[in-house]
């Protein structure tokens, strides 16, 4: 849209000026107007007009040309590594490799539909437990793009996303007391003092096995019966390091039973390590202070604990993980009536919901006294 119109100048000579409209500014979202003067004719004003008209539609394509969902998934990158730890960044990096580019890499943000990552939902809850998590990372490019205008809204906002079904696995993923007992009564038997040492340590405190294989000798206070918690081992592209804890709720100084404390000092004396500034649980043969065992040590041990537990049982006993012994010392917890607040802390939540979800997994032995305290409440 313009309007051309003829005007005399300083020196009384006629010429040709316009003003028109070009468009919206996509950055500010302002229209874009011009007006120009100083042509001799009409014509001359219009070929100006036409080929500013054509300069800023070409300008406009070139901000407005649609980006590939890997596009913006690596601008995206860039500002979510300033905002975790180097642990987490490899996770998410793995998710989005593995599962979401190779589903969505390639097609323009712009196009991607909520049908199209309804159907994705769809397939990943039928392979994999973790699909929920999947299409959160999913989103989170997504709520990018919105930000910055590329897209008006989430698709990802717009599905349903199934209810997770409740394993096996998930019902019995901690041990209750007397699974713990006959556990460690195994471990006693079959495993060596540090093995015995670094199982009865997570079960009796509930700590990760992140913060128990950054734990030095120091942390521990034999006389105060503690253990210092301010350190955690992290995984990045590099390999392992020692960092910070998960978050600041997770540095905390607990209580340490006497029996653990002797399992400790037992190991101690076996390990004789230089100073109290070598690791409790490093690589095998440590030649240096620091040299950290691998996350999947911990695994290896409790598989082959486990497969003495099933002989002695004379059956199968179910498998946790050794992030397990973290819900069993919480299950426990809960079973002998301890506050929300001091699960809350001996864990290292920061979030009292999740504390306040490990009520939700309370043990077996747990859930049966409450039915016979209700029982005999009612006496009929």
């Amino acid at each position: 849209m313009a309007s051309f119109e003829q005007y005399k100048d300083k020196n009384g000579d006629k010429r040709w000026k316009f003003q028109a409209y070009l468009g919206i500014n996509p950055e500010t979202g302002k229209p874009v107007k011009t007006t120009r003067r100083n042509f001799k004719t009409q014509r001359e004003a219009k070929l100006a007009l036409a080929t500013l008209q054509s300069n800023f539609e070409n300008e406009l394509s070139k901000k407005e040309k649609p980006k590939k969902y890997k596009e913006v998934y690596d601008s995206w990158m860039v500002e979510y590594e300033k905002t975790v730890r180097g642990s987490t960044l490899l996770k998410t990096k793995r998710i989005f490799k593995n599962h979401i580019l190779d589903q969505l890499g390639e097609m323009y943000i712009s196009e991607i539909t909520p049908l199209k990552i309804q159907e994705l939902m769809n397939y990943w809850a039928a392979k994999y437990t973790t699909a929920s998590k999947m299409m959160n990372y999913t989103g989170l490019v997504f709520k990018y793009a919105v930000r910055f205008g590329l897209i008006d809204r989430n698709p990802v906002d717009s599905i349903l996303k199934p209810k997770a079904k409740k394993t096996k696995k998930q019902d019995e993923a901690f041990y209750d007391k007397d699974e713990l007992k006959l556990f460690l009564d195994i471990l006693y038997k079959y495993s060596n003092l540090k093995v015995q040492a670094y199982f009865r340590l997570l079960a009796m405190t509930g700590m990760r096995k992140q913060e128990a294989n950054a734990l030095e000798w120091k942390d521990v206070d034999f006389k105060k019966q503690t253990v210092n918690i301010e350190k955690a081992v992290s995984r990045s592209a590099t390999g392992l390091h020692i960092s910070e804890t998960k978050n600041k709720g997770s540095n905390r100084i607990i209580s340490i039973d006497m029996a653990t404390l002797e399992k400790l000092k037992e190991w101690k004396l076996d390990n004789k390590p230089l100073s109290d500034e070598w690791l409790i649980f490093g690589k095998a043969e440590s030649v240096r202070p620091h040299d950290i065992m691998s996350l999947d040590t911990s695994r290896k041990w409790l598989l082959t604990i486990q497969d003495e537990m099933d002989k002695a049982s004379d059956k199968p006993m179910h498998r946790i993980t050794t992030h397990g012994f973290r819900h069993t010392h919480a299950s426990l917890l809960v079973e002998m009536g301890a506050s929300l607040k001091d699960i809350q802390y001996r864990l290292g939540h920061t979030d009292i919901q999740t504390t306040m979800n490990v009520y939700s997994h309370v043990s077996k032995s747990a859930k049966e006294k409450l039915a016979n305290k209700f029982n005999e409440f009612i006496d009929f």
